[in-house]
């Protein structure tokens, strides 16, 4: 990540742009078309070794019909003595794939973001990490970390919640709660977001980003409201990587050793056993 603070903030603006402009967007929702494929990952958490084979491994110069889909990149446990956290190094990153490839790097609103945004509302240990990530900044861009904060402020809002395969699967961050699904604001896709999207448990964008153990039948009343056949989502730590809940709910993690991403071919119909086949531990990938 260089220093200078300029050519940062740049960067974080490109890529917010070409996040909001993407003309397979339309408010909250990114609708891809096939041909093609997608690579989706869980949530990374500055897990830089498997960024980083993602990213080599995809190879987006050499293979324009391949997406990235990414999730929850910040909050690591990447601290210096200080207690400074270093994740704004592979949010850089990230946002110069998106200024390098467009139309290839896609990313998910996650709670993490949310919680960076607002400045607070996760800790981990006895560490707030938003208060960490912020240090983080400050430590090298000193004098000027106010307007690279801001930077990456306007990159996490430019995120969309969900994106839309053409084969009938639907990604996002994570999924309403069992009790929120029947009275869901689902209009929160389809227009722009007002702050009280954002309300702490009861705004539409909070309930989708932070909502946790879903059931299956759950997962299947949200999936029929969007008209999606397979969901994919992260947020839920899982330990062998992945986990199915129910036959249309995918779960994916990224950010440890057994981590794995899912490739998906754009022109496929999959079932559940078919998605399942289809993913990959960062373990297992040579690159």
């Amino acid at each position: 990540m260089p220093s200078e603070h300029d050519r940062v903030v740049e960067i974080f603006g490109v890529a917010s742009d070409e996040n909001r402009l993407d003309a397979r967007r339309s408010q909250q929702l990114v609708s891809l078309t096939a041909p093609g494929e997608v690579w989706i990952a869980g949530d990374i958490h500055d897990h830089r070794r498997n960024f980083d084979k993602l990213v080599r491994y995809a190879d987006l110069r050499k293979n324009p019909q391949r997406r990235l889909i990414l999730q929850e990149i910040i909050h690591g446990d990447h601290f210096d003595a200080d207690g400074a956290e270093e994740s704004c190094t592979i949010l850089y990153r990230a946002a110069e794939l998106k200024a390098d490839f467009p139309s290839q790097v896609y990313f998910l609103l996650a709670n993490h973001d949310l919680a960076q945004i607002h400045g607070k509302g996760i800790s981990k240990g006895n560490t707030d990490v938003c208060e960490a990530f912020n240090k983080g900044v400050n430590k090298v861009f000193g004098a000027h970390h106010g307007v690279v904060q801001a930077a990456i402020t306007e990159f996490l809002l430019s995120f969309p919640l969900a994106i839309r395969l053409p084969n009938g699967i639907f990604c996002c961050h994570s999924l309403p709660t069992d009790e929120e699904v029947p009275k869901f604001d689902y209009t929160v896709f389809n227009r722009p977001l007002t702050r009280p999207d954002y309300a702490r448990r009861i705004g539409p964008v909070y309930q989708l980003i932070w909502g946790r153990h879903t059931t299956p039948a759950g997962a299947a009343a949200f999936a029929k409201k969007i008209d999606a056949s397979i969901l994919i989502t992260g947020h839920q730590p899982q330990e062998s990587g992945y986990a199915t809940n129910g036959n249309q709910h995918l779960i994916l993690a990224s950010d440890h050793n057994q981590g794995v991403f899912c490739q998906i071919d754009l022109e496929q119909r999959y079932s559940m056993d078919q998605l399942v086949r289809s993913t990959r531990k960062f373990v297992a990938v040579d690159a």
